[in-house]
């Protein structure tokens, strides 16, 4: 393997998908497909930013590096879970393992990087980090605020009040591009790992054509610089943490399922982490349906009511419980009865007992169903002998879960060990599914209907891989096949004239680099952290990420609480 190192930069634009690649005018993107290489990229179960960026910058599936949702359940129930961290990722980074050779890297705006990892070469983190969050080496936010004329920010200067415009967001990729161009002239880096999310954020927020087209075009225009700024022999990856797509089908409750099946229990409150499951990234509306009636088509007769109710509920920071519960201390008891269909009245002012329930979906977006286990989980209620034939009854129940169109409401219904095999797996949930061609989204609220149409845009499961530079061998995408997401880490090693670590779960298919890659073991984790084996998951060790209260306000502005 040749000794000097050849350049690698990966840019990564959230959700981007070959539908609206294919729509736009995006001259760099365009060619970069037309000198290199394009195909599919697959993203990881669950296909959401939280798990999914992890996957990318590990090269490991959430098994393997632990996150499996946009929240820290680990020992704990949903009501007192955090929001999830770099600590929370417990396997090696690319830039911890190239720390290891002396390898310098600038990494920017990349999902789940706070607290910033002590590197060579400079790391400001993204996406879920306090805006406030420090980068690495100290000093370096402040050093690109100088280059810049203006404070480097992770978020836009609007977003702060939940109603972005158009224009903040392209305003905001133009800030990142900017930045983009800064960090890679400031400072010394072989390895670069560039992101803009706002190319998720806009399918999030608006259903506009003009709008998707606008944030291409800005995004593009991103790309255009980078490829002006690095050196002409750069190895170029453009890649996607999941596709996006319209979403027609409905939002499933599936603890509304579980409760009528006897497995969730109730009270009158409590607190559900519903991190994106209003109007962001992570599920939808949390919308509420009706038991009182149906059309000649069998739809819930007020569904479109309770589900513009409850967005309205949330947009001001109220749950539909407390909106219950609130009309009941005024006295106006009797509105509610006339304007909520019945089964739902009751039902807004529940949430799921997470400790007295035999099982329920914690999460939307992880796409599963918890059992609470007798010593495994701290007040569980489920006797280890017993666990099986729980399990079992809840696959049976969600096999056989039908939408008001009589169609399954899931793809496919499995036991976690069906999916997940890494040290890590235990944590996952134990009972796994995927919705109907992801066409329907996962909610957790308890609002007395299982099904509650929805029609947005939402994730897909296939993203965009693109390639180009010296390290490309001439490949047709046919002969290539689809990639997942673990295999970016190991193809941007190899492209650097680097060892993959054996570690690391992706591949490098055979034709796609002119060099085989290498394997070898890396060493042990050092005490700063900053590479080999793996960390403790924020449980102990590092510093803890600060300011976790301002992020979930931040998020609920977002749209994705």
């Amino acid at each position: 393997m040749d000794t000097d190192t050849s350049h690698t930069v990966i840019i990564g634009l959230d959700a981007l998908s070959f539908d609206y690649l294919d729509r736009f005018d995006t001259p760099n993107m365009q060619s970069i497909r037309k000198e290199g290489v394009e195909t599919e990229l697959e993203s990881t179960f669950p296909p959401w930013t939280g798990s999914a960026w992890p996957s990318i910058y590990t090269g490991v599936d959430p098994a393997h590096h632990g996150v499996y949702s946009f929240f820290d359940f680990h020992e704990t129930y949903p009501d007192d879970a955090t929001v999830i961290s770099r600590e929370n990722v417990r396997t090696p980074a690319i830039w911890n393992y190239l720390t290891a050779r002396d390898v310098p890297a600038a990494v920017l705006n990349v999902p789940v990087t706070h607290p910033a990892d002590s590197i060579r070469g400079s790391l400001i983190p993204g996406y879920l980090a306090p805006e406030s969050v420090e980068g690495s080496p100290a000093g370096i936010r402040d050093d690109l605020a100088d280059e810049l004329g203006e404070p480097y920010r992770i978020y836009g200067e609007n977003e702060a009040d939940g109603d972005p415009s158009v224009d903040d967001l392209v305003s905001l990729i133009d800030h990142r591009r900017r930045a983009a161009r800064a960090l890679l002239e400031l400072t010394d880096w072989e390895f670069a790992f560039l992101q803009v999310q706002k190319t998720d954020t806009v399918f999030h927020t608006f259903d506009d054509e003009d709008a998707f087209r606008r944030a291409y075009e800005a995004a593009d225009e991103f790309v255009g610089t980078v490829l002006e700024t690095v050196p002409d022999d750069t190895n170029v990856i453009v890649c996607s943490d999941h596709g996006i797509g319209r979403t027609d089908g409905y939002n499933i409750y599936v603890n509304e399922v579980l409760r009528r099946e006897g497995f969730v229990e109730t009270c009158s409150d409590g607190r559900t982490p519903t991190l994106g499951e209003s109007k962001g990234e992570l599920g939808g509306d949390e919308t509420g349906g009706g038991d009182a009636g149906s059309d000649e088509d069998g739809e819930s007769v007020p569904v479109r009511m309770v589900s513009t109710a409850e967005s309205a509920l949330r947009a001001v920071g109220m749950s539909a419980g407390d909106a219950y519960r609130l009309v009941q201390r005024v006295g106006a008891d009797a509105v509610v009865e006339r304007l909520l269909p019945k089964g739902t009245q009751a039902a807004l002012g529940e949430n799921v007992d997470w400790r007295r329930s035999m099982a329920y979906c914690r999460s939307g977006p992880e796409l599963g169903v918890r059992i609470n286990l007798e010593g495994r989980d701290e007040e569980g209620v489920v006797p280890p002998e017993e666990y099986e034939q729980v399990r079992n009854e809840i696959v049976r129940v969600l096999e056989g879960l039908r939408t008001p169109d009589g169609e399954p409401a899931f793809e496919w219904v499995e036991p976690r060990e069906a999916v997940y095999d890494g040290p890590y797996a235990e944590e996952a949930c134990d009972v796994l599914f995927m919705p109907t061609a992801m066409n329907s989204l996962v909610a957790t609220s308890l609002l007395g209907s299982a099904f509650v149409p929805i029609d947005k845009h939402n994730h897909k499961r296939t993203g965009v891989f693109l390639g180009a530079g010296p390290g490309f061998a001439d490949v047709d995408a046919a002969e290539l096949g689809s990639l997942s997401l673990p295999d970016v880490a190991p193809i941007a090693m190899t492209l650097l004239d680097q060892p993959v670590p054996k570690r690391m779960g992706g591949r490098v298919p055979s034709g796609l680099l002119v060099d085989e890659s290498v394997f070898e073991e890396y060493g042990p984790l050092e005490d700063d952290g900053t590479y080999g084996g793996e960390r403790d998951g924020g449980r102990g060790a590092g510093d803890e990420p600060a300011e976790d209260g301002d992020v979930v306000d931040r998020l609920e502005n977002l749209g994705y609480l």
